[in-house]
């Protein structure tokens, strides 16, 4: 198939980015490993070929489970099978700094097997190659001042970009005190940590392989939800902006883990973001009819919300 059908069938069926826009491993030193789970995904053509071909590496995380997140072996634009277990779980933090995928070469199977076999970078490798990568990433830091509109607070928020990933810390005067907080992102842009605090409470919440803590509790009505959302800052608006990356034109369903402040309780939340514009999004409830059309800037932070903040600096 000719490379630029796979980009096509990729971009597509977004399984995923352009292969040039993703980490290229295919240089490296590398050590053959057979995939699990192809029997019934792989045509016959696919799998009696035994020629080099190129793969897409992509660590998905299983939210029905409580079973560590899989890597997925794409091929053509569609899923081929899946790194066994015990390199998954070696794999996979690499991805994720990597932002979530990578290319490698592979082959078809062995004489006497029907696996189709992937060509993994040394452990050696990796750390090296990833070691340059995070070195070569754009680190930036920006600050921004809201004001909200509707509770008459003012914010001052210091957010340090590197790469897909982020880390805020802000400060909100509110009427009910003053609250800080501190939200963090892994290098895909997904939402990894958070501690809030006003008026003697706090809270901590973390997201790893799908399940959510709220206090190092774990909370199962919250599994399922991919990011939060703070009722006293757009700063939360910034994290699926930026990590769907959306098409203008395209929508986006997600949920979140909402904090009520200054309770600081916290609950599943359904929502919609569709991208209108260049820098325009709408934001839309899916359990009410509130929805708001939110302007940003590059970085995704929110300059105007109709209503409830904008930035006045």
């Amino acid at each position: 198939m000719p490379t630029w059908w796979e980009h096509l069938i990729h971009v597509a069926t977004g399984r995923s980015r352009r292969h040039v826009d993703l980490p290229d491993l295919r240089h490296l030193p590398t050590r053959r490993v057979a995939l699990e789970r192809t029997h019934y995904v792989v045509n016959d053509p696919e799998r009696h070929h035994r020629r080099q071909r190129l793969y897409v590496l992509r660590h998905e995380t299983d939210r029905r489970s409580r079973r560590a997140a899989r890597v997925a072996v794409f091929s053509n634009g569609r899923d081929v099978g899946y790194l066994p277990s015990r390199v998954a779980a070696t794999v996979a933090p690499h991805l994720d700094t990597l932002g979530g995928a990578a290319v490698v070469n592979g082959a078809g199977p062995a004489t006497d097997s029907i696996r189709l076999r992937v060509d993994l970078p040394t452990d050696a490798a990796m750390a090296e190659f990833i070691g340059t990568h995070v070195q070569n990433e754009e680190k930036r830091m920006s600050r921004i001042t809201w004001q909200g509109l509707e509770t008459a607070s003012t914010e001052t928020c210091e957010i340090h970009f590197s790469g897909h990933s982020m880390v805020a810390n802000g400060d909100i005067d509110t009427p009910d005190g003053r609250l800080a907080y501190r939200v963090e992102t892994d290098a895909a842009g997904l939402f990894r940590l958070a501690d809030l605090a006003i008026g003697g409470r706090t809270l901590s919440l973390s997201f790893s392989d799908g399940r959510w803590l709220v206090n190092g509790e774990h909370r199962g009505d919250l599994d399922g939800a991919t990011e939060i959302d703070i009722s006293a800052t757009p700063l939360a608006n910034t994290l699926p902006i930026r990590r769907l990356d959306l098409p203008i034109g395209q929508s986006a369903d997600i949920d979140t883990a909402w904090i009520a402040v200054p309770a600081l309780t916290v609950v599943r939340d359904p929502q919609r973001y569709t991208r209108v514009g260049e820098r325009q999004w709408r934001y839309e409830s899916r359990d009410s009819d509130f929805r708001a059309l939110l302007t940003v800037d590059d970085d995704g932070l929110v300059l105007d919300y109709p209503g409830l903040f904008r930035s006045i600096s």
